[in-house]
């Protein structure tokens, strides 16, 4: 009994850093929820350890590759400094590499040594989902009908109340990282209803808010990470329900007959048809070719965590060509192995959210989620929660 309430105190606290970093406005001063959260995931990881576990050889894996990778990133931008200490200004980078420790560190060491929850933790995680996701869809919407009368659907920036990014048919600072974060949030929260017991009400809710997130972030990569989830679902289950379909269609079919007449909505389908763009990708295309190029500057150790922004005026918005020409190919390579330990690690103790890991990795095509200080730690507490038979309440 007294394992179990230490592990629900460290549940707690870890519950306690999600909800400040999701909900703490993000893209606004120096101050993120990052830095806020960070004491409370580090008690959370205490109280893990308080208890003594058994040895997981994926979760040894995943330690020892997000180690070596994070010694590789440090060499990689003190080898530019060192060598190109005129080309750019480094400091950025050494803090961002900073806030990367911040991001990965303790949602590992959680990962590695947390060995699943009761059945009553698991019931309050998942309402806890549901509630962090209510409110941060009640934070959007706020913030887009403050604005409404003021947007049009050709302003490239404009920011909702509340600092959530509303995408007003253009690129807007920080919506991919937007769209990572409503991915997580919403199948997670489907995901332990779905364990905890059937519940329409609820279940209707979050598909709502779910729609209404997608409607409102315009995000692409956010509805092929969805229809990735659906398939590697359908592959494992080997069944839907015919009311979940139903249910999902009506949502769908009634968001489309009230956008249809919405400038808003004819941004969003002008921007999955490629209508009035360089291509449908958004100039990704053209972008991902000139990094390719670029990988070959310095193959193995890159050029330098998050400066290829810095140095060549290009935003990757692709994990793969970011960690290739940032970090090099070992860089890569190490990232790789630490996602494919993570996948080995989730279909063996959490088989459920293994089409929720394949749809965030492969959303890895199309931005850089090895980046987002606000959905990297979700992940990563995410993947951590998991039924395991022979705990007793």
């Amino acid at each position: 009994m007294q394992s179990v309430n230490k592990d629900s105190i460290a549940i707690q606290f870890s519950c306690l850093a999600m909800a400040i970093i999701t909900l703490i406005p993000f893209g606004r001063g120096n101050i993120s929820g990052l830095e806020i959260a960070f004491p409370f995931s580090i008690l959370s990881l205490f109280f893990f350890l308080l208890k003594k576990r058994k040895k997981n050889k994926h979760a040894f894996y995943i330690i020892l590759f997000i180690s070596l990778w994070s010694i590789w990133v440090l060499s990689g931008i003190t080898y530019s400094y060192l060598y190109y200490p005129g080309s750019t200004d480094h400091i950025p980078a050494y803090l961002r590499y900073f806030r990367m420790l911040e991001m990965y560190i303790p949602g590992v060491l959680i990962l590695a040594f947390s060995r699943g929850v009761n059945e009553r933790q698991q019931k309050g995680i998942a309402f806890f989902f549901i509630a962090l996701f209510v409110l941060v869809t009640l934070e959007t919407s706020i913030g887009f009908f403050l604005q409404s009368q003021a947007l049009t659907a050709t302003q490239m920036y404009k920011y909702p109340g509340m600092g959530y990014v509303f995408r007003a048919g253009g690129v807007a600072k920080d919506s991919s990282a937007y769209s990572n974060l409503i991915l997580l949030l919403g199948l997670t929260a489907f995901i332990e209803l779905k364990r905890a017991g059937r519940n329409t009400l609820l279940f209707t809710m979050v598909l709502f808010c779910f729609l209404i997130n997608i409607y409102l972030s315009m995000s692409r990569s956010l509805l092929v990470a969805v229809l990735v989830y659906f398939i590697f679902t359908l592959g494992l289950e080997r069944k839907i329900k015919p009311l979940t379909l139903i249910s999902i269609a009506v949502f769908i079919i009634s968001l489309l007959i009230f956008g249809m007449n919405n400038e808003y909505f004819s941004s969003f389908w002008g921007r999955l048809s490629g209508a009035n763009q360089q291509d449908i990708s958004s100039g990704r295309f053209t972008t991902w070719t000139l990094l390719l190029g670029l990988v070959g500057d310095n193959p193995l150790l890159g050029v330098g965590y998050r400066l290829s922004t810095e140095k060549y005026g290009l935003i990757p918005d692709n994990m793969f060509l970011s960690l290739s020409v940032e970090t090099g190919v070992v860089g890569l390579l190490l990232y790789l192995l630490f996602l494919l330990s993570l996948c080995a690690f989730v279909y063996k103790n959490n088989r459920g959210k293994f089409p929720l890991i394949m749809a965030y990795i492969i959303s890895g095509i199309f931005i850089d989620i090895s980046t987002f200080w606000v959905s990297v730690p979700l992940f990563l507490f995410t993947m951590s929660i998991y039924k395991k038979k022979d705990i007793q309440d």
